[in-house]
């Protein structure tokens, strides 16, 4: 929401307005809070100094959605006083809602509210965006397209940290921002490469460089195959390209491919 951004006044740290998450969002029926987080913000809008900013996380298809959207923005609008905007995030492939109406015996509701889906975001958008939350929800968006596929779990995790990399981030936000990262893509699971988790782990060497050691690991045991001490150099350049076709076969760049392997990109682009 880049205009509720605008008007931010980052002096000042958001409020939890609800810490309860009961007086505005209830609880469903399944017993569980019905309003995923409800902030108070300052703003620096002349008029207005001061607002409610209501957030709701939606996975799957759920027809009370609109409802307890409404009757959260409602509750919060009656009890602070104050302006109240609402956004639901779809997290999941469900196509997402953005409207509230009811109508009974000549009296009628018409409630509209922000909704973002992360299943219809644009990829190539989200990886040039220098905002900082771009990048999960690109994590979100590769996840939902590699649900159990662990081989495309990994190959979407060292881009994404190659990409945390290239933001330049201050030492600690970098790292607290790559450890929500790591859990949109779960790569903590069992079915993740030991290796790929441990670049997860590395906070003060360059990522490039950890994911440049991975892939040359990989071409480095193939390359053993080949022999010991005169067949090294050329098994290891035989793992090299070896990786880089299959590389090249998930849909990698060779710009990232000539940065993991060391090849030229003429050699890369002559194995496709």
């Amino acid at each position: 929401m880049p205009n509720l951004a605008a008007k931010r006044d980052y002096s000042k740290k958001p409020e939890v307005a609800d810490p309860e998450h009961s007086s505005i969002g209830g609880k469903s029926n399944k017993g569980g809070r019905i309003s995923d987080i409800c902030l108070s913000l300052y703003l620096t809008d002349g008029d207005v100094s001061r607002a409610i900013f209501l957030i709701e996380q939606q996975d799957k298809k759920n027809k009370d959605l609109p409802l307890r959207m409404f009757q959260s923005w409602y509750r919060a609008s009656d009890k602070y006083n104050v302006p109240v905007t609402s956004l639901a995030i779809y997290t999941g492939t469900t196509k997402p809602a953005n409207t509230y109406t009811k109508e009974w015996q000549g009296t009628s509701v018409n409630f509209i509210y922000n909704a973002y889906s992360v299943a219809e975001a644009d990829e190539e958008m989200l990886e040039r965006d220098d905002r900082l939350f771009a990048l999960p929800v690109l994590a979100a968006k590769r996840m939902l397209d590699a649900r159990g596929k662990a081989e495309k779990r990994e190959r979407y995790s060292l881009e994404l940290l190659d990409l945390i990399k290239a933001r330049e981030l201050e030492a600690k936000k970098a790292w607290s921002f790559q450890n929500f990262v790591y859990r949109i893509l779960r790569i903590g699971e069992q079915d993740i490469d030991p290796k790929v988790k441990g670049v997860w782990k590395m906070r003060f060497r360059p990522i490039d460089d950890v994911v440049k050691d991975i892939y040359l690991r990989y071409a480095r045991e193939e390359g053993l195959e080949e022999g010991r001490e005169e067949g090294r150099e050329a098994g290891l350049k035989k793992g090299k390209f070896e990786v880089a076709r299959s590389m090249l076969a998930e849909g990698l760049s060779a710009d990232i491919i000539k940065k993991c392997t060391g090849l030229n990109k003429e050699d890369i682009l002559a194995l496709g």
